[in-house]
């Protein structure tokens, strides 16, 4: 097992948006173009977290997600991740959608709810990139 890492975490410049199609919905076309995606298929739904600007009209979604991304080198056996990344906001009372992939794990916050979570994060001294780059931040 592996030592705890110091956490950085990269703010996405695309809004995402989080959408649920039947389980039996075969892989949309309109994805496979888009650069960054998550899928997940269950026995009771079929989950896309994507870029909203990339959703094509007449699909209903949850609008308006910021994506924060764990950066830097951290072991696939490192131990609390999403706990770290959870934690601070669930304290502060900041709903979050989780992802993780083999590499990374993505933290999606509401728009409205992501100047609270960048204070919360800086307060816990996790370090943010590219907040400075986003309007109204």
């Amino acid at each position: 097992m592996s030592q705890k890492s110091p956490l950085r975490l990269k703010l996405l410049m695309d809004v995402f948006g989080i959408l649920k199609l039947p389980s039996t919905h075969p892989f949309p076309d309109w994805l496979k173009s888009v650069p960054v995606f998550f899928v997940a298929r269950t026995e009771d739904e079929f989950s896309i977290m994507c870029p909203q600007r990339a959703i094509p009209s007449g699909l209903a979604y949850s609008a308006g997600w910021s994506c924060l991304r764990v950066d830097g080198n951290l072991a696939f056996d490192e131990v609390g991740v999403a706990a770290r990344v959870s934690r601070p906001l669930a304290d502060a009372g900041l709903s979050i959608f989780l992802v993780s992939t083999h590499d990374r794990d993505y933290v999606l916050i509401a728009e409205k709810d992501l100047q609270a979570a960048l204070s919360v994060y800086e307060s816990a001294g996790i370090r943010i990139a590219n907040h400075g780059n986003v309007a109204g931040v």
